[in-house]
């Protein structure tokens, strides 16, 4: 469920173009991962937002999230 969930609301709602810049809130999470690499395919900027170092950590170094920061204590980690 969380894929389709991802690739209706990424594609058919957003309808993104190469190099266009992707938030991501919730990034950690099942459709927030996918919707993020789905951008990252496309060619987009991807920013995300998660709860903790831990899941920000998991955002940059395992899904290459262009940037990604902790909403709780904005801790931003660029590219």
């Amino acid at each position: 469920m969380p894929g389709l969930t991802a690739y209706a609301g990424f594609y058919e709602v957003c309808s993104p173009k190469k190099g266009d810049y992707v938030y991501v809130s919730a990034a950690s999470g099942a459709v927030g991962q996918l919707v993020g690499q789905f951008a990252k395919w496309l060619g987009c900027y991807v920013v995300g937002s998660a709860g903790s170092k831990e899941k920000v950590e998991l955002l940059k170094n395992k899904f290459s999230f262009d940037v990604a920061f902790n909403y709780k204590s904005q801790t931003w980690l660029l590219h």
